[in-house]
């Protein structure tokens, strides 16, 4: 195999060891954003944050369509907006403090909007904008009305026609035939075929395992998974590897990270209080269970949309469960001091539309919240009809200063025969204190002040002590609302006429809505037209997000958007097939991973052909597996993992970032992000998250190298290797060191590899410090050599 690990060794004082031994270079490079292609979470910030506030409060004076144009600023496009008015330039993207733009909304020059200062949180979304790079997808100039879209050539694009009964392609007749397990590969040979390619080799049985690993549990394969791997020469020894990973309770873990990105979970409310949400954990942990026990995925959506409206089951535990799934709907950022609450409850119910739209039906509505959209058939009286069924639902419990979110019991019948058993004695202390009070206001002198402070305690007291249900944030139908357009996005100037429920036009005409029944929300409604069969999106979205799940990229390269500015998937017979074939499977989720992952398709190398590489750059055919970082998460369990210090602990959340359980459960401050999650590329959990990007930058690295975590996982491995060591100063150190190899890599190391390690611990030795014992050196020195391991390229990566 050729070696992975090809940077050489760097020998300082042993202290210094592990922050500056690496076997090799980070690979991989950071490419510079440019106009032709934005980050969507940038461009996702700006859509949700900048151009509603610039539309509101800033076209009237400022559009090219003003009625008068003030200061000679334009701000309804990026390269207005950059060059600015008679001023000068209103934007310097990366620096706030030099843009003139922030000085007008802080009112420090120019008061924009002139009535008005903007509340302090959006001012600061702005400063974030710019510092970021002041991304703006606005490349072209408003000129008067923008350009309506065509709803008749919308209606023929590709993503809104019924999902098409699919057959896979013949390719009895190409070379490599015998390369294909299942309909999958016939899919993908006959386009690599077409265009002059034969797909790689499979690769080795190592670095498959632990790719399914990784993908299916989010963890390293043991030592001993890897052997009984290698040992097993059945025809399905791969398929039985698959199967147990799929069987494990950390599959869940891994696989409901997956979906907790795209509903952005979090554990604080963010915003402005960012209150902890003590009770968000149960919705998260509930997605876990769930897709543990495989849950048909439509069921999986309808529970989350509307749990609450479904029949009610005889089991207790499955009734709490149906409150749970809605939690789904509660977890977002809130303003909960906003004192506008009409204000508040619009912009919850807008980012409960825009998350559902963008994760089932991979569509932007909530970009026609003040306008048309821009470029696809949604109109803001579309956005308003899914908005009321929202609006309908009730999520926050009260409109106080500090408005609190919903929250609902779980059924318990002990619980509540509990609670009725113990009702008579509180409410007999309650008693006494209204008698005692009263009989302390006519006659003082026969009740003392002492009395009434000990009866109120008690009464404090018992409260605290009466049997409590278990409380979940969910939501329940709310008066039924047919809402008005909102003129510009703005609650306070309503259109004339209210538009009634129902789901997006586009949509209707190739699978109809449902008519919303008298005094209901709409939600069921809205779950079952969304996991219907006919509906030409939903499960187009969801297989193209479980291959991107597997290979690093999605078939169709924007997951969450469909729409007519989506590029063609690179396969769409394919795409359809898989989405047909997922609703056949009855939305089996475990289903679809056998099917992808028993595929030839996925076994390939990673290894590409130098030639092909040129003529297919970004492997749009699949002629090769992708080589893919981990997330956060994994990185940081692996670490644990590999020194044998996780805590497999299921379900529940760790009490801080420090804790050792597995990523998933650590809590997720929307205001404070943990270091480590934000080092590798952890999104912002305010709005739905479409796909993890990847960097590689120097403060990865740098993270590695010093991180306690890191530090604290190589001694222990360290310490396990050497229990293995006989303790003879002349010992062969070879088989620690392929047994170091095996754990951290799953693989043995190569003999140019063996050789620089084996250097490597012997020249640490010697640098340590004289006054050490030679156990100590020795620990010191196996301790710098993983933690060396660990911080190599080969640790993150996927091959």
């Amino acid at each position: 195999m050729t070696s992975r690990l090809q940077s050489p060794f760097v020998f300082r004082h042993w202290q210094s060891l592990c922050f500056t031994c690496v076997f090799l270079g980070l690979m991989g490079s950071a490419s510079a954003a440019d106009d032709a292609a934005l980050n969507p979470a940038d461009v996702e910030f700006f859509e949700q944050r900048i151009r509603p506030v610039l539309i509101e409060h800033c076209y009237e004076c400022h559009a090219a369509d003003s009625k008068i144009l003030r200061g000679g600023l334009q701000v309804d496009s990026r390269d207005a907006i950059r060059k600015g008015g008679d001023s000068g330039s209103a934007v310097v993207p990366g620096k706030p403090d030099e843009s003139l733009l922030i000085a007008a909304l802080r009112h420090e020059s120019f008061e924009m909007p002139p009535e008005k200062k903007l509340p302090d949180a959006v001012i600061a979304d702005f400063v974030t904008w710019i510092e970021k790079g002041a991304v703006d997808p606005r490349t072209e100039q408003r000129q008067g009305k923008l350009k309506p879209v065509d709803w008749d050539a919308a209606a023929q694009h590709w993503a809104f026609q019924p999902v098409p009964d699919t057959s896979p392609p013949d390719c009895s007749a190409l070379e490599g035939s015998t390369w294909i397990r299942n309909p999958i590969d016939q899919f993908i040979l006959h386009r690599l075929c077409s265009d002059g390619f034969q797909p790689a080799p499979e690769a080795d049985k190592r670095t498959l395992i632990r790719r399914a690993t990784f993908d299916l549990i989010g963890l390293p394969p043991t030592v001993s998974e890897v052997h009984d791997f290698l040992a097993d020469e059945s025809e399905d020894a791969f398929a039985k590897v698959v199967d147990r990973l799929l069987t494990s309770p950390q599959y869940g873990e891994r696989w409901g990270r997956h979906w907790l990105d795209l509903v952005r979970y979090a554990d604080t409310n963010g915003a402005d209080e960012n209150h902890q949400m003590p009770n968000a954990w149960r919705y998260r942990d509930w997605v876990i269970q769930q897709i543990n026990r495989d849950l048909p995925f439509d069921q999986f959506i309808r529970q989350q949309l509307a749990g609450d409206l479904l029949p009610v089951p005889d089991s207790e535990k499955e009734a709490g469960d149906l409150l749970t799934a809605t939690g789904m709907l509660v977890v977002g950022p809130k303003m909960l001091a906003e004192q506008d609450k009409d204000k508040m409850v619009i912009d919850i119910v807008d980012e409960q539309l825009d998350t559902v739209s963008r994760t089932m039906l991979g569509l932007t509505v909530g970009c026609a919240r003040c306008h048309d959209h821009k470029f696809d058939p949604i109109s803001t009286r579309d956005y308003y009809a899914l908005a009321g069924i929202f609006y309908s639902t009730r999520s926050m419990a009260d409109r106080a200063f500090v408005s609190k979110w919903m929250e609902r019991p779980r059924p318990s019948k002990e619980i509540e025969q509990k609670r009725t058993e113990f009702q008579p004695k509180l409410d007999q202390a309650k008693a006494e204190l209204e008698r005692l009070t009263k009989a302390r206001k006519e006659t003082p002198d026969t009740v003392s002040e002492e009395a009434v402070k000990k009866q109120k305690e008690l009464v404090e007291s018992l409260e605290k002590e009466i049997p409590a249900f278990e409380m979940v944030m969910s939501v329940e139908d709310d008066k039924p609302v047919d809402l008005p357009v909102h003129i510009r996005g703005n609650h306070l100037t309503l259109g004339p006429d209210k538009v009634t429920r129902t789901m997006p036009a586009i949509l209707s005409k190739i699978h109809a809505a449902p008519e919303i029944a008298e005094g209901r929300s709409g939600r069921l409604e809205l779950a079952d037209w969304l996991v219907s069969p006919s509906n030409p999106l939903t499960s187009r979205v969801m297989v193209n997000r479980i291959w991107m799940w597997h290979f690093g990229n999605a078939l169709m390269r924007s997951p969450s958007n469909f729409g007519l500015q989506a590029e063609a998937p690179t396969h769409p017979e394919l795409l359809n097939w898989l989405a047909s074939e997922f609703i056949r499977r009855k939305w089996s989720l475990k289903d679809m991973h056998r099917l992808i992952m028993l595929s030839s398709t996925y076994r390939m190398s990673s290894q590409g052909v130098a030639a092909d590489e040129e003529r297919d750059p970004e492997n749009r055919l699949w002629r090769r597996q992708n080589r893919r970082r981990l997330e956060a998460e994994p990185i940081r369990d692996a670490v644990l993992f590999s020194g044998g210090l996780l805590d497999l602990q299921i379900g529940n959340i760790a009490a801080d970032t420090n804790a050792k359980r597995r990523a998933v459960y650590l809590p997720i401050n929307r205001s404070a992000f943990y270091e480590m999650f934000s080092t590798f590329d952890y999104v912002e959990t305010a709005n739905h998250i479409e796909q993890r990007p990847t960097t590689t930058v120097p403060q990865q690295a740098l993270f590695v190298m010093n991180s306690s975590l890191v530090n604290e996982s190589a001694g222990a491995l360290a310490t396990d290797l050497l229990k293995q060591a006989s303790g003879d100063p002349e010992q062969d150190y070879s088989p620690l060191v392929a047994m170091a190899f095996e754990r951290l890599f799953a693989r043995l190391p190569n003999e140019s590899e063996m050789q620089r390690a084996l250097a490597f611990l012997k020249e640490a030795e010697a640098l340590t410090a004289e006054s050490e014992d030679s156990s100590r050196r020795r620990q010191q020195a196996w301790s710098a050599l993983c933690r060396a391991l660990i911080a190599s390229n080969e640790f993150v990566y996927l091959d």
